[in-house]
């Protein structure tokens, strides 16, 4: 049998709104599933919300980095 773990974390984002194009939110998603354990990423401008799947241990540095790379800021998790 072969178990895997999945978590959602949530983080909540300054850069992220209503008005984000489709390009910069493909650029946030494509900066996030480069990060090792990241398998899937959802957003909603609406709430300025990322939502990340992750199949094991992810470094947070990593996910903060990401985000901060595609022109967004983490004010809370």
């Amino acid at each position: 049998m072969i178990t895997v773990a999945y978590s959602l974390i949530t983080y909540i984002v300054m850069g992220l709104s209503p008005d984000s194009c489709g390009h910069c939110l493909a650029g946030i998603k494509s900066e996030l599933i480069q990060v090792p354990g990241v398998v899937g990423v959802d957003m909603n401008p609406r709430e300025a919300k990322i939502s990340i799947l992750t199949d094991g241990p992810v470094d947070e540095e990593l996910v903060r980095a990401a985000i901060d790379a595609a022109g967004c800021d983490v004010v809370g998790s």
